[in-house]
């Protein structure tokens, strides 16, 4: 194992003492006490004053060499400053007081990372992403527990595979609660109305990084900061996250406005989650004509999935749920409404809850239809390539 040199130019002495520790135990890593000197790493912090020097000076360690990566610290949370330190390439953020553990998976990450992995996300090969919308034929469904979980489910199942989750929810989304994100960074309003900045390298470092691999990127959190996105901006945004990411499952909640039309047109897939009651099963219904008299999505793309479906008396069935909505039921989630809990009120997936439950094993089916349907295009496409020297 190559060692890297660590420069820290940290003028909180409290987690420049932190880092010097953690740094001595992390294997691969070691303090370089000349902080004048070319380093593998610099730990770098932003103070409140002269900001605009100070992401000068990242960007000439970045492009001079002197520093082949940065981590930034810093109390400020100036979205501007932040987002400017980000393109010029600094690879992680940490706020003040530091949470240590963050920091050490962070340098374990970069220490793993092959060489390939260093490279600009930008002049990686582009992909060609799944986007997968869930949206609610009612509030109070469980689009949110649908997302989180398929989401996680396609991360841990379909190694090598690159997943975003991203919570559309106009205002307050759950999904932080759901995965146990304190205080995010950046929401998708804020990269929209950055939209103009908008590249690879800003997109990844913007994104919040789930300790399970999973990039994650909120809703608005604050009636302050909501903020309207159009067509061209959403459009924008996604396309720039389907040539990133495998996978792009988006939480649209109950949401039909101008923005949901846009995710419609581009998604892949459409999940309709309803609960096996009249109200919502007319509103699928409802739905459904609508979406026949937009044009879009057609209805080969739509996949209706009933979630909390137990087989107490009193109930409509699965079958008349069918016949209602004229139009067969893809999958059935069983009502767990122990372990669903458990998982929210831990922060946690079903996966790590309760992996062998019949709720996930019926969110791992879920992945399982989209990772045979990727894996065809994928075969597909070297059929055609080579096919083209035949």
């Amino acid at each position: 194992m190559t060692t890297q040199t660590v420069v820290l130019k940290i003028e909180d002495e409290t987690a420049r003492d932190q880092l010097r520790k953690l740094i001595s135990v992390v294997p691969g890593y070691a303090i370089e006490n000349d902080v004048g000197a070319p380093s593998g790493l610099l730990i770098y912090e932003i103070t409140g004053e002269n900001t605009e020097e100070q992401v000068k000076f990242i960007r000439a360690a970045m492009s001079s060499g002197k520093a082949r990566h940065v981590f930034l610290v810093s109390n400020v949370v100036d979205p501007n400053v932040l987002i400017q330190a980000l393109k010029v390439g600094a690879k992680e953020f940490f706020k003040l007081p530091l949470n240590i553990e963050d920091v050490k998976a962070a340098l374990l990450e970069l220490q793993a990372a092959k060489p390939s992995a260093e490279k600009d996300v930008g002049a990686e090969p582009e992909k060609n992403g799944t986007i997968i919308h869930v949206v609610g034929s009612k509030g109070g469904v469980g689009t949110t527990t649908v997302a989180v979980n398929l989401a996680m489910d396609l991360l841990k199942s379909d190694a090598g595979k690159t997943v975003a989750l991203i919570d559309m929810n106009l205002l307050f989304g759950d999904i932080p609660i759901f995965l146990g994100i304190e205080s995010p960074l950046f929401d998708w309003a804020e990269i929209a109305r950055n939209i103009s900045r908008l590249d690879p390298t800003f997109l990844a470092g913007a994104l919040y990084k789930h300790p399970s691999g999973l990039h994650v990127l909120p809703s608005p959190t604050s009636i302050f900061e909501a903020f309207s996105a159009g067509p061209e901006i959403i459009t924008k945004l996604l396309q720039f996250m389907k040539g990133m990411f495998d996978y792009i499952v988006i939480d649209g909640g109950q949401d039909l406005g101008e923005m949901c039309k846009v995710i419609m047109k581009l998604a892949d897939r459409v999940l309709m989650v309803t609960l096996l009651n009249l109200p919502c099963l007319i509103n699928v219904k409802r739905l459904r004509e609508t979406f026949l008299k937009l044009g879009y999505p057609s209805d080969d793309r739509i996949s209706i999935v009933a979630n909390r479906v137990h087989k107490r008396s009193g109930t409509i069935s699965e079958g008349d749920a069918e016949r209602t909505i004229k139009k067969k039921i893809a999958w059935t989630i069983p009502n767990d409404f122990q372990n669903t809990m458990n998982a929210i009120n831990m922060g946690k997936p079903l996966s790590d809850i309760a992996p062998g439950s019949e709720i996930n094993k019926q969110f791992l089916e879920i992945a399982s239809f989209f990772r045979g349907r990727r894996s065809q295009e994928e075969r597909r496409k070297k059929r055609g390539f080579f096919g083209s020297f035949v």
